[in-house]
């Protein structure tokens, strides 16, 4: 059954595409396939949670290496020279041509999209969905599903209180990150434009097998069903 709330995905971090000529950015490859250059498994999760609900899906065609589309275009990490402790040799020093065309080409053809699905499809409900590392400075993190959110916090609440009364998995109220970052997606898109938001963050060892995204995409739909049904009532 479709969902009742007009709904859109974002996954922004959902690829870790470099263009050719920027030759991996001086990282070697298996960087490139780690968690600085992209969120693990959160694609394949987004879309089958998006063929479950049958609502609206944008992802990210980059690599938050090339530009990060989760940042306002004043964040000075918006095309990062270092992440995770790791030097980003191909954006250090980069010229105006270059970023003006990461802005253009990648950036702001990302949310030029995002702005018309919301105004054709008159969205009602935006999740944008992310992933995180098991590990933080070699210690497991206990957080499984991390909801984040801004001053806006009247689904994140709705999110939270309904997750955590499966006792299915740890959920983290603005935890393992905070969520309220100045511009960045859901700032545009969700809080400046009064549009029902909220941020889920998913621990990527619980969705590196088709086995696990389907049972993690189940439970968010399940989540999100029951809260849609409320509001629509």
């Amino acid at each position: 059954m479709a969902i009742e709330i007009p709904l859109l995905i974002i996954v922004d971090h959902a690829s870790n595409f470099i263009p050719s000529k920027y030759k991996n950015l001086g990282l070697p490859k298996h960087l490139i396939e780690s968690h600085i250059a992209y969120d693990l498994n959160i694609l394949s999760l987004s879309k089958k949670i998006n063929s479950l609900l049958k609502s609206e899906i944008i992802y990210g065609e980059c690599s938050r290496l090339i530009i990060d589309l989760n940042r306002g275009q004043n964040d000075p990490t918006l095309i990062p020279s270092i992440s995770d402790k790791k030097l980003i040799p191909g954006n250090i020093r980069i010229n105006s041509k270059d970023l003006n065309y990461r802005k253009d080409y990648f950036y702001n053809n990302y949310h030029s999209k995002i702005n018309k699905i919301i105004e054709t499809k008159k969205i009602k409900l935006i999740i944008s969905m992310h992933s995180f590392n098991p590990y933080f400075k070699g210690i497991k993190r206990k957080t499984e599903i991390g909801i984040l959110s801004n001053k806006d916090r009247r689904y994140s609440d709705l999110l939270i209180k309904q997750m955590t009364k499966s006792n299915k998995y740890q959920i983290g109220d603005n935890v393992p990150y905070n969520g309220d970052l100045i511009d960045d997606t859901l700032n545009k898109h969700g809080l400046k434009k009064n549009i029902l938001h909220s941020l889920i963050e998913v621990r990527n060892d619980l969705i590196n097998t088709e086995i696990k995204v389907n049972k993690m995409a189940q439970f968010i739909v399940s989540s999100l069903k029951k809260i849609n049904k409320k509001l629509s009532e």
